[in-house]
């Protein structure tokens, strides 16, 4: 079997059209310039792994998801049914450049690293980023956040100038290729593109939703009646998805937590880790006794 050529940037020459928008368009070549900015990735970092690479829309009525990985959600044939992780990116993102493509994939990068070393990095359902992940993402070429938002946590993890540099010929690349994309308003406004080229609130979604700069606006849960929360540590267990998920689950007061201090003071015997709110406390919940 003959190698297909490759071009400089990384991304196979069949696959770069004649001309922007030609007709004929084909998902492979998506799929090829992502995957050719994840292996920039990987030659970077041992720890990231191969992925499934795949694409399609990122709207839902609830959100705009930018990307998402997925832990051993493939099965591979002939390899004794060994799984392989997924990287998903939406077609959405790919309308924001090169740049802010590859902050998506460093963000999910991270996530994947997270995974390979058994680092439960979310909690929530994978909704709220906590400092581990901070730490892994920074590894990456992320800075992050001074103070982490309701729902996601320490999620708006950005890549920085030294890290743009760094990527660069990953970066121009995604831009040279011209990929087809999902235009979508909203997720340009909240993208940081152009104002004027988007109207906020279109598509019911609203404006001043919490927003992850990965996983898109996500509307946050309607306020319980009381104040009790979960809090975990960093003790882990297999789900019934395969995938690590917090051993230990405890609800507890705001009174019992701040009796310990602002950080609640308590710590596993078992991980010698501090035990830490799963979403943040909101400030003005009332005591319940």
């Amino acid at each position: 079997m003959t190698e297909a050529t490759t071009s400089a940037a990384g991304i196979p020459a069949q696959a770069q059209p004649a001309e922007p928008h030609a007709a004929g368009e084909h998902g492979s070549r998506t799929i090829a310039a992502l995957e050719a900015a994840w292996a920039a990735i990987r030659a970077a970092h041992r720890d990231v792994p191969h992925v499934v690479m795949i694409t399609g829309t990122g709207r839902s009525a609830r959100s705009i998801k930018w990307g998402h990985f997925g832990a051993d959600m493939w099965t591979l044939k002939g390899a004794g049914r060994r799984k392989a992780p997924e990287l998903f990116a939406g077609g959405e993102l790919l309308a924001l450049g090169g740049r802010r493509t590859m902050q998506t994939l460093l963000h999910e990068a991270a996530h994947a690293v997270a995974h390979v070393r058994r680092i439960a990095d979310t909690s929530s359902d994978g909704r709220y980023h906590n400092r581990r992940f901070v730490a892994v993402a920074e590894e990456l070429g992320l800075a992050g956040p001074a103070a982490s938002v309701p729902v996601n946590g320490w999620n708006e993890c950005t890549i920085t100038d030294a890290t743009a540099a760094k990527y660069a010929a990953a970066i121009e690349a995604l831009d040279q290729a011209q990929l087809p994309y999902l235009h979508d308003p909203l997720a340009l406004l909240i993208g940081g593109a152009d104002p004027g080229t988007a109207t906020a609130g279109e598509d019911g979604e609203d404006e001043d939703e919490d927003q992850d700069p990965q996983e898109g606006p996500v509307r946050p849960k309607k306020k319980r009646g009381n104040t009790r929360f979960l809090i975990t540590c960093q003790c882990t267990e297999e789900g019934k998805d395969g995938e690590l998920q917090p051993a230990r689950r405890i609800q507890i007061s705001r009174k019992a937590w701040m009796a310990g201090g602002e950080d609640g003071g308590l710590h596993c015997h078992a991980c010698a880790s501090p035990f830490t709110p799963a979403e943040p406390i909101d400030p003005d919940g009332e005591e319940d006794d």
